[in-house]
């Protein structure tokens, strides 16, 4: 689903902030009670993070 290959991804900074900004906001919305768009950024954020920083490979 995210074409690592995209040079958007190139830098690394932008790699780590897509994942925590997600996670940030499940974490906002956990703290606020709702509780499905939290579990809906946790699996973003996860699904980012393991994506754009566990399994990138650099083109």
């Amino acid at each position: 689903m995210i074409d690592t290959s995209h040079r958007f991804y190139r830098h690394l900074w932008v790699r780590i902030a897509i994942p925590v900004l997600c996670l940030g906001w499940a974490l906002f919305e956990t703290i606020f009670g709702s509780k499905s768009w939290a579990f809906f950024f946790w699996l973003i954020g996860s699904y980012s993070g393991y994506v754009l920083l566990i399994k990138y490979k650099k083109s």
